[in-house]
């Protein structure tokens, strides 16, 4: 595996542009999913924001290279004024790099489902766009090409499952 020049520290522009299509999206969700099943939309918010805030912090950021730094997210250093920091080679095998994958997969699936299901019983505009824009965000942020331009300069890509897997795929040009 050919290893490209990792970034030290990601630029201040492009973490908080990710953090703000990221809270976007989360927001999106759960009003998406507000619409058709309020309480559920409570329970999923609180849910996320305890995974994202918390869980997924101690259990990943607390074992990544970018611990106190700015990764592309700048979560290495939030989860450093939270959590002491943890042994780099525990984080392939951590909760949160199993998790993760789940948890992404189920904040683009969950609400699309809960509003596509509910087109059946009530068909509204706001629900098509909802569908629309939530399926967007969740393309331009996980598709192949965005992935696997942040994992080949990521310091983690050695360890991070996603980064193996990115990484692994060829020597190509990033398509």
């Amino acid at each position: 595996m050919e290893k490209t020049l990792a970034v030290e520290s990601y630029p201040l522009k492009s973490v908080v542009f990710a953090n703000i299509v990221i809270i976007i999206w989360l927001a999106l969700g759960v009003y998406a999913i507000w619409l058709v099943i309020p309480i559920l939309a409570a329970v999923w918010g609180a849910y996320l924001l305890v995974m994202f805030l918390f869980v997924m912090r101690m259990s990943i950021c607390t074992k990544c290279r970018y611990y106190g730094g700015r990764c592309s997210t700048g979560w290495g250093w939030y989860t450093s004024k939270l959590f002491k920091k943890g042994n780099e080679e525990d984080f392939p095998g951590c909760f949160g790099a199993k998790f993760a994958p789940v948890l992404w997969m189920s904040i683009c699936i969950l609400p699309v489902a809960i509003l596509a299901v509910s087109l059946i019983f009530k068909f509204t505009l706001l629900k098509v766009l909802l569908i629309a824009v939530l399926v967007i965000i969740a393309y331009l942020f996980g598709n192949k090409k965005s992935r696997k331009k942040v994992c080949s300069v990521c310091k983690m890509n050695d360890l991070c499952p996603m980064g193996i897997a990115m990484m692994s795929e060829g020597n190509d040009d990033g398509n």
